[in-house]
């Protein structure tokens, strides 16, 4: 089995995108977007614009930002291929404006107006996606629905239950509607976090967990999900019995991480992120950045592809849950 990943791309700089099309040839019958498949925030707009904006404004503007991203030749193309199924969750920039935390925002009377439309904006592109079709999607002018509820979280099992090596299971987390101000408090909430722990301790030991998440778990700078000490030492705990590999975006970079925890097993990370921007977005070197998962009855191999260098490969001994 074969799982691409990677985030953070913009259609509004990026005609380009040839990403996609090495995607495409990978052999992925699955596609995990880890967060930012548009700016609203910014190539062309900023956070201070969004910000000033009304419901419907953003409407026109988040709609049109996605919309322009399933027109984009190379990804309509993948979008459209009927053998692989692609699982978008968002993060900042895709859901508001960097940074943006629902937790706090759902308390601004000034900016939870916006909410609506992006949470309705989001769950038409889980859908066009969902479709193979990206004609699905709303056209300009189309009217949208309020009260659409958050992404939140979502289990999908990718193998047989009953498969002997162990199932493969992956977890779309929503890293942006319940996160406080700073993300000490909560990134995920305590919700969507009780329903994840339960998930994966009723799973059966041999199950490969793929947690997908907008952040990253191990950073020393930016936004991460150590800065929530409660949620990050769950997920220690989680892994110390569970077969965990975390895949993360957001940073404009290919990397890998193991952090240990207690117990016989290691958490393993692999994050990819910027398949159609520079390094500050508009500014910077130019990123095709994307990561896949090859998931065999004994490893767990993965790569990191990125422009102008060589592929980075790392190799987990699937029943040891050890790097080899």
């Amino acid at each position: 089995m074969k799982i691409a990943f990677t985030s953070c791309f913009s259609a509004q700089t990026f005609k380009e995108q040839p990403v996609w099309t090495q995607v495409g040839a990978s052999g992925a019958t699955h596609l995990v977007l880890l967060g930012d498949s548009a700016y609203y925030d910014a190539d062309g707009s900023s956070m201070g614009a969004v910000k000033a904006m009304g419901a419907n404004d953003f409407a026109i503007h988040a709609f049109g930002r996605l919309r322009d991203q399933l027109n984009q030749k190379e990804f309509a193309k993948l979008v459209r291929k009927t053998d692989l199924q692609i699982h978008p969750i968002w993060d900042d920039h895709d859901f508001l404006w960097n940074g943006a935390c629902g937790a706090q925002i759902e308390g601004q009377p000034s900016y939870r107006h916006l909410l609506d439309p992006t949470r309705a904006a989001f769950q038409e592109y889980r859908k066009a996606l969902d479709s193979n079709d990206p004609k699905t999607f709303p056209k300009a002018g189309d009217p949208w629905a309020s009260g659409v509820p958050e992404p939140g979280y979502r289990p999908l099992m990718l193998s047989n239950v009953g498969d002997a090596d162990g199932p493969v299971m992956l977890h779309l987390t929503d890293g942006r509607s319940y996160k406080t101000k700073g993300g000490a408090t909560a990134v995920l909430g305590s919700a969507q976090m009780k329903k994840l722990k339960k998930a994966i301790e009723d799973s059966d030991e041999k199950t490969v967990h793929l947690i997908a998440s907008g952040l990253t778990f191990e950073a020393r700078h930016g936004e991460t999900w150590m800065d929530c000490a409660a949620e990050h030492a769950a997920i220690l705990k989680l892994a110390e019995k569970r077969r965990i590999l975390i895949l993360s975006g957001d940073v404009h970079e290919n990397r890998f991480a193991v952090p240990w925890p207690a117990g016989p097993w290691s958490l393993f990370e692999a994050t990819s992120s910027g398949a159609a921007l520079r390094t500050a977005v508009t500014v910077g070197a130019l990123q095709c950045n994307w990561g896949l998962v090859d998931i065999t009855k004994d490893q767990v191999n993965i790569e990191l592809s990125q422009l102008n260098m060589d592929t980075r490969r790392r190799v987990i001994d699937r029943k040891k849950w050890k790097m080899l």
